[in-house]
């Protein structure tokens, strides 16, 4: 069985590829390198965003009403990956990710104002879920929104609020009923303006990439950025977060850099004579990372092409999950053994090879592995969705 994508699917992939390289730009490229603004927020990453969304590759799949194009899923993949593997900071869980769900519940003022802006590239989303005490058991959240007329007061932390430092607005849970007869039922989603009085931030430096931590400090919120009905936000951020965890992982940017490897291990001298890519050690670790990439394709493929089905099955999507960041994770330290110390040389620095993208990704990659919830409750989700065994805790 060959399962290849379409005559069609493939010209759009070479028309996101060739259209990207015009997206990265000499001026973002040398922006990205100041640490501020590596992961996006800078002033030539939010034109290009804008220019994106103004030349209409902005929600591809969503529908002609909200904007898009009401392409497939899989294109929508196609798309994403295509952008992923040109290192443009694409804010993929405010497109694909929140914003769909903020369009199918907000009232129309607010979706013609979130949804309309980040249709436009002028608007990104930061998700504000775990907390220091609620992380892996997010309905233990303790952040409060107590009603007040016709505005809600908003009061607590959260923590790993990624691209909080320049999104526009916070995807934010908190608890409105705490005598709730479970606990996850107690919970409604808001979207909050982070230029709204009460919400501060501070930065959390971790291996590789900045996240925050948020701060609502008696925050006044108008009624029409609660998102939901109010205690109906449990299944507004499940089905968030199957998307999510589908969007983390995309297989252009790491094949990108599996391809620059091997063109390295064909060019460099190995020790002992011959070329690094001729030692049969080196082929092993290159086959076992061709042949992981291949399965990562098809599972992402395939839960793109199950979204065309109807919604996301919760147990396929934490698969993908643990399979692509667990890999990932194996993949960097497999072809860092290739490179050896060149391989170890931080972006920016002299003597870099692939411009330190190895080295960044070797860093960064256990991000991945809880990210969109840890694997070790993904492996719970997939035994009792998947295989309908018990509840173990």
């Amino acid at each position: 069985m060959n399962i290849e994508l379409t005559t069609q699917q493939k010209a759009l992939q070479m028309e996101v590829r060739e259209y990207m390289k015009t997206v990265m730009t000499p001026e973002l490229l040398e922006e990205m390198k100041i640490p501020e603004f590596k992961e996006g927020g800078g002033p030539e990453f939010r034109k290009q965003y804008a220019r994106m969304g103004a030349d209409g590759w902005i929600g591809l799949s969503w529908s002609k009403e909200l904007g898009g194009k009401e392409l497939s899923h899989v294109e929508q993949y196609i798309f994403t990956d295509e952008v992923v593997r040109s290192g443009f900071a694409y804010p993929f869980l405010t497109t694909e990710a929140v914003t769909p769900v903020i369009a199918a519940n907000a009232n129309a003022e607010v979706r013609e104002e979130v949804v309309g802006g980040v249709k436009q590239g002028k608007v990104t989303i930061a998700i504000g879920y775990s907390e220091p005490n609620a992380g892996t058991d997010l309905a233990s959240l303790t952040t409060r929104a107590e009603r007040d007329g016709d505005d809600w007061i908003i009061n607590g932390q959260k923590m790993g609020t990624s691209l909080g430092n320049f999104a526009d607005y916070v995807w934010l849970a908190a608890r409105t009923d705490p005598d709730a007869s479970k606990k996850h039922k107690g919970l409604t989603m808001f979207l909050v303006p982070t230029d709204i009085e009460g919400f501060s931030l501070t930065p959390v430096h971790t291996l590789g990439v900045r996240t925050n931590a948020t701060y609502y400090s008696d925050i006044r919120l108008p009624d029409k950025y609660r998102v939901g009905e109010v205690n109906a936000g449990w299944k507004l951020i499940t089905g968030q977060l199957n998307i999510e965890r589908l969007s983390l992982f995309t297989h252009g940017q790491v094949a990108s850099l599996y391809e620059g490897v091997c063109e390295w291990a064909a060019e460099t001298d190995a020790p002992r004579g011959g070329k690094v890519i001729e030692q049969p050690w080196v082929q092993h670790n290159l086959a076992k990372v061709k042949a992981g990439l291949e399965v990562v394709k098809l599972i992402c493929w395939k839960q793109a092409w199950a979204m065309d089905q109807g919604p996301l099955d919760m147990a396929d999507a934490s698969v993908a999950k643990v399979y692509s960041s667990e890999f990932f994770v194996e993949l960097y330290r497999m072809l860092l053994e290739v490179m050896g110390q060149a391989g170890t040389i931080a972006m920016h620095s002299p003597g870099a090879v692939l411009k330190g993208k190895l080295e960044f990704r070797w860093r960064v990659g256990a991000v991945l592995t809880f990210g969109g919830g840890t694997n070790e409750v993904q492996r719970d989700i997939i035994a009792m969705a998947g295989l309908w065994m018990p509840r173990t805790r």
